[in-house]
């Protein structure tokens, strides 16, 4: 592989559209094996016959939500369906990717990170009433557990999944210090839900893999989840990716694991 090639995988990447959360734009140069739970499977498990109201907390730009709402029977679905989205540019993409199934899509606040959250931190409001959801699903989104209390009817539902904190493969394979261990973790997050009002049901820990073919969807994703490696710039530290893709060139995919976790809690009676 060319250097003139890894630039242009390089600036692939970098000019790649990041509204949204689509990653089948890259399906055919990167593969995720998913943790061992299916996310979709535990959302089924949460909705019932019974459920009126689900709120999608993250929804992106409604792909998952527009997905899982597609593959669901029409009696099986419930009778209203919202979406917050706090991220400004998602929300109109959102809201025309879920019109054809009538899905409210709002836009809010956002949540500090959880381990930012502080006894006065006060971010994260959701601009519903109180006791006015049934269940609220959240995929790799911060929330306010008071919050989702608040906004939970009594014996409700949360399910979330989420990425623990520390993303050491991706800082090795750039060639970075490792981050030091974060609180982020299963036992933190149970921990911040019972403070919140919530009892945790059950849940797990696991990890993905994801392989990357070649460079352009990494300097992609480091666009779009900038979290991911704290102040990395996939334009400034190009060389970095470049090296990346020369080890691609002799070695194949590179292989990055990714820790999860996930929970289902009900709010308390109160």
């Amino acid at each position: 592989m060319s250097i003139d090639m890894a630039d242009a995988y390089i600036a692939e990447g970098l000019a790649a559209d990041t509204a949204g959360w689509d990653f089948d734009r890259f399906a055919s140069r990167m593969s995720t094996t998913p943790p061992p739970w299916q996310y979709g499977r535990l959302v089924d498990a949460a909705v019932d016959a019974g459920t009126d109201t689900l709120l999608d907390l993250g929804t992106g730009g409604g792909e998952w939500l527009s997905g899982w709402l597609s593959g669901r029977p029409a009696e099986r679905q419930p009778r209203r369906v919202l979406a917050i989205e706090c991220w400004p540019p998602n929300v109109p993409v959102a809201a025309r990717r879920l019109a054809r199934h009538g899905v409210v899509v709002v836009a809010a606040d956002g949540a500090q990170d959880n381990v930012e959250q502080g006894p006065a931190d006060r971010s994260g409001r959701l601009p519903l009433a109180d006791r006015s959801v049934d269940v609220i699903v959240n995929r790799h989104e911060a929330y306010r557990a008071s919050e989702v209390a608040r906004v939970l009817r009594p014996g409700g539902t949360f399910l979330t999944q989420q990425v623990a904190y520390g993303e050491s493969d991706l800082h090795r394979l750039l060639d970075l210090p490792e981050p030091e261990a974060g609180d982020w973790t299963l036992r933190y997050a149970v921990n911040q839900a019972a403070e919140g009002g919530l009892t945790v049901l059950d849940g797990g820990v696991g990890a993905d893999v994801t392989a990357y073919h070649d460079v352009a969807p990494l300097a992609w994703y480091l666009r779009q989840v900038p979290w991911a490696v704290p102040g990395f710039d996939p334009a400034r530290n190009a060389d970095r990716l470049r090296a990346v893709q020369h080890r691609i060139d002799a070695d194949g995919p590179a292989e990055v694991r990714r820790q999860h976790f996930w929970f289902r809690a009900t709010r308390r009676a109160t």
